[in-house]
């Protein structure tokens, strides 16, 4: 495992989700005991910490990524500023001296070196053909205004073809019974409808739910679609393939949407209409 393909690697990962605002970096490598350390910060981040990949899909994205690349890891070590643990909590079990300064380490993973990375099913889902009488679920959020304009614009669309839409709203984050609840919710909403569009992802964290929610109606068998910003297309493509999916289908929508004036979010979305037919394998007949 050679430390220039390492830090090649983990530079790629940093460009992935460094358009949310955190900072992934390199601490150290231990080539012969194959081991590596990382960092992960929000001190540049404009959105908080509810805005960043949350930390156990942060920790999936980075392993699974340098498993692929480094056939040779045998373990990983985030020190992750959002999820500090007392000292002495830190070091790497047969890490041979790779541990850097500074904080504990929020999350080692001891690879087991016999593992290898599943490729998935790239099979995309059905298509939905005929909007005539089908039943489209619109899972929305709490953060995007510029979403909700948009899902308005397309429900029209949606409903002048034939279709029947319902929406339902997550709230991304919550655990415990709340949690629970909100999620079942959520499964009985995907069960009585025959597709559903899911997003915004428009963030670390809501992309992370975005694709989530999607996966869960793609994994039933239903045209699924997530609705994605340019610059988080890569994360929401990787999530999508670390979960098994990397067929997942998506629609691709302007970054600069939240900042629009609401005229020209509409605008964009009925535009856009035909894209997200595409997306979804739609006609109107």
């Amino acid at each position: 495992m050679r430390r220039a393909t390492v830090a090649r690697t983990v530079a790629e990962l940093a460009a992935l989700l460094g358009s949310e605002g955190g900072t992934l970096a390199l601490s150290a490598v231990d080539e012969s005991a194959g081991t590596v350390a990382l960092s992960f910060s929000l001190n540049d981040a404009d959105c908080g910490d509810n805005c960043a990949l949350p930390p156990d899909q942060l920790r999936r994205v980075v392993e699974t990524r340098l498993r692929r690349a480094l056939p040779g890891l045998t373990a990983v070590r985030i020190d992750d500023s959002r999820q500090p643990v007392s000292a002495g909590a830190g070091g790497l079990a047969g890490a041979g001296g790779v541990a850097p300064a500074g904080p504990a380490p929020s999350s080692i993973t001891v690879l087991d070196p016999t593992g290898g990375v599943v490729p998935g099913d790239a099979d995309p889902g059905p298509d939905l053909g005929s909007l005539r009488g089908r039943r489209i679920g619109v899972r929305v959020d709490v953060l995007w205004q510029a979403w909700d304009q948009t899902v308005d614009e397309w429900i029209a669309e949606l409903e002048r073809a034939g279709a029947v839409v319902t929406t339902w709203r997550r709230a991304q984050g919550l655990k415990g019974a709340e949690g629970e609840r909100r999620q079942a919710e959520y499964d009985a909403f995907v069960g009585g409808v025959d597709a559903v569009i899911s997003g915004l992802a428009n963030c670390g964290s809501c992309t992370s739910w975005s694709v989530k929610d999607g996966l869960n109606a793609l994994n039933r068998g239903l045209p699924t679609v997530v609705a994605v910003t340019e610059h988080f297309v890569g994360l929401a493509r990787t999530l999508a393939a670390d979960n098994g999916r990397p067929g997942l289908r998506l629609v691709e929508l302007p970054s600069s949407l939240n900042t629009l004036p609401e005229e020209q979010v509409r605008a964009h979305a009925r535009s856009s209409f035909p894209a997200l037919l595409d997306a979804i394998g739609a006609v109107v007949r």
